[in-house]
């Protein structure tokens, strides 16, 4: 009996003493969940050996073990931004970026190189350049602090001169993953002619009320040169030149009335499109494109959007027990959500029950998924819809209720080009469609709460 009182009071003690820890255990988890890396930097001077050794200082903030002045690297690896500066300014002027994005687990790298009156614009582009090749090998190299830091995803970005630098520096260069152009200008040479030889997906942010680089000089002529598939121009109502930076200094001298957007916003909105433009491309996040078209249309201070750049999912339809893709640049064939082994071609014969998509990588490195097709042991579901094409229009006849139905249009690269909603189709009930105004085959895609078809129309 005493032996059990003693462990009653024992076990006592134990929940008094969890009961006062779990609170602490239960908020060290949730900090630590959502913690940001403290901001590490360091002065480092890099050479260029193709250029007689030229010398670039850069200050270089990273996610860190602490904060502080070359302290360790935090563990993991980190992608890298490259940032140009403006025209007079300094790597200091722009301490909002850093602090933006070094948190959520970037390397930011800020040259100090061509800071005077008489800057060298294609020197400095190709500073832009050789930093971001210079830090992937930092991630090779066992004697840099970056060693194992470094992912190998890059983006090269710049504000002003250094926004059209950065499309000098990206103009043929293989090694960068994405650019982002804050109030770009002209350079000599010129960014705009050099533009036209960036494949790497390009965002182009700009001020509608840009006092130093007007937009239709410079921002747009710029976007307007893009090689790129993938490009967009993207205008802040009312944003200034200057206010891209926390801390202008000259900039404002040549900017004396700028736009009534205030700095605090102009920065919160291009936040906005920029956290998962980068996410997207340099840290593979596929859901980032979607918050990024949602930023695009809900931001309230952001003004027109001009665009180009092909994202649509691909649509496959089945052919008598091969599934097809329409084209795209590639093809990988999923059955219930995992990879089929050396499926990669733009048809599938199928031999097994399930749910068959196609995915192809259009951006970045995320694959956009088909529509599904579901197979059982007898072959394909029937959708239990009567189609039939003749002239000008389509005829739909269902056996059973369809509701909440849309229709969709489709050219062969998976280009939307016409579409219509119908709240529910009675069942027998005989629909009509008139075709869309569009020469060569096309897609046709239902899509209803109680099933989904595709057919081709010729």
């Amino acid at each position: 009996m005493q032996q059990s009182w003693g462990l009653m009071l024992k076990l006592n003690s134990i929940f008094k003493i969890m009961k006062k820890i779990l609170p602490l255990i239960f908020v060290l988890f949730c900090f630590s969940a959502f913690a940001q890396f403290p901001i590490g930097n360091r002065t480092i001077t890099y050479n260029d050996p193709a250029r007689s050794n030229r010398a670039i200082e850069c200050e270089i903030y990273y996610p860190s073990v602490s904060s502080g002045s070359n302290v360790d690297a935090a563990a993991g690896e980190f992608p890298v931004i490259i940032f140009g500066h403006g025209f007079t300014m300094q790597p200091t002027a722009y301490p909002n970026w850093k602090d933006e994005f070094v948190p959520e687990g970037y390397i930011m790298v800020f040259p100090a190189t061509e800071t005077g009156f008489s800057p060298n614009h294609e020197a400095f582009g190709l500073d832009l350049r050789f930093l971001a090749s210079e830090m992937q090998n930092a991630g090779t190299d066992n004697s840099s602090p970056f060693y194992q830091r470094v992912l190998d995803r890059t983006a090269i970005m710049g504000h002003s001169m250094g926004g059209g630098a950065t499309f000098l520096a990206a103009s043929g260069f293989a090694g960068v993953d994405c650019i982002v152009g804050l109030a770009p200008a002209e350079t000599n040479p010129s960014a705009v002619t050099a533009a036209a030889s960036i494949t790497a997906p390009v965002l182009v942010l700009s001020g509608t009320s840009d006092g130093v680089t007007p937009p239709a000089d410079h921002h747009i002529p710029i976007y307007n040169g893009v090689g790129s598939a993938c490009k967009y121009f993207v205008n802040i109502q009312d944003g200034s030149h200057c206010y891209f930076a926390s801390s202008p200094g000259l900039c404002s001298l040549g900017e004396f009335i700028p736009g009534s957007l205030s700095a605090a916003d102009q920065q919160a909105v291009s936040y906005a499109v920029c956290h998962p433009w980068f996410d997207y491309f340099l840290k593979d996040d596929c859901d980032a494109w979607d918050e990024y078209e949602t930023a695009l249309s809900t931001e309230t201070n952001l003004g027109t959007i001009d665009s180009d750049c092909p994202n649509s999912a691909p649509i496959i339809t089945d052919n008598s027990g091969t599934l097809e893709s329409d084209n795209q640049a590639n093809y990988q064939w999923y059955l219930d959500g995992n990879p089929l082994s050396n499926e990669i071609a733009q048809t599938h014969i199928y031999s097994l029950s399930g749910i068959y998509q196609v995915g192809t990588v259009i951006l970045g490195n995320c694959p956009t998924f088909s529509n599904e097709i579901v197979v059982q042991p007898t072959g394909i579901v029937e959708s239990e819809i009567t189609f039939s094409s003749f002239g000008d229009e389509i005829q739909l006849q269902s056996r059973d209720r369809l509701d909440d139905v849309i229709l969709e249009w489709f050219d062969l690269s998976g280009k939307l080009i016409g579409s219509r909603s119908i709240p529910s189709f009675t069942a027998a009930q005989l629909i009509s469609v008139v075709k869309p105004n569009y020469v060569g085959v096309k897609l046709l895609r239902l899509s209803s709460t109680q099933t989904s078809n595709v057919w081709k129309v010729y």
